[in-house]
């Protein structure tokens, strides 16, 4: 299979940041691997699935209210989703959050690489920052279902997570809940909930 990195038409506003993407591509096939921040996978789809899937990330974040907050990336790994949605969001701030002293050395490492100079590095445990008034994105670090119970008492705050478009049975005068559903390549779709905290 031959690697091609492409961007869906819903990311055309992402092209400017092609060769951004593609370093930190090569580095996660790379460093990231090595160093058992990802597991070995084809080019291809660390592209699809860790790449393209983190950009549609930063389109939920610039169509949300309180979008001058701080974005939190919890269980972050090597950077997914946060590096992808901080490499072309450069004028807001991400802050990494892994409790593996290893992952956030190399991630240290990588925002000096890529002088992501609007990303911050947190070797805590996800759950330390999870507070009111707040932003969070997450790949996997927890299930739309399970951060439910979490988040119920914080108040103003967003949740944004990989989902497997399962519907939500949420308390409706708690959150509002929406699924997103986009493509990362010609023939994949993926899901997105987007959960506020009323």
């Amino acid at each position: 299979m031959t690697f091609e990195p492409q961007i869906p038409t819903w990311g055309n506003e992402y092209k400017n940041y092609l060769e951004r993407l593609i370093g930190y591509h090569d580095w996660l096939c790379t460093t990231g691997i090595n160093n058992g921040l990802i597991s070995k996978k084809p080019l291809q789809y660390i592209w699809d699935e860790f790449i393209v899937h983190s950009l549609y990330f930063g389109k939920i974040l610039q169509n949300i209210e309180n979008n001058d907050k701080n974005v939190y990336d919890l269980g972050t790994g090597g950077g997914i989703p946060g590096v992808p949605v901080a490499l072309t969001n450069p004028n807001k701030l991400f802050t990494l959050v892994d409790i593996s002293e290893s992952r956030a050395f190399e991630l240290q490492r990588l925002k000096n690489i890529l002088n992501l100079d609007n990303v911050e590095v947190l070797n805590k445990n996800a759950d330390a920052v999870l507070t009111s008034n707040n932003t969070y994105i997450s790949r996997c670090f927890i299930s739309s279902k399970d951060i439910l119970d979490n988040l119920k008492h914080k108040e103003n705050t967003t949740y944004i997570v990989s989902s497997n478009g399962e519907k939500l049975n949420e308390n409706k005068e708690t959150f509002h809940v929406k699924q997103e559903k986009f493509t990362i390549n010609s023939t994949k779709i993926r899901h997105i909930d987007v959960i506020n905290v009323k």
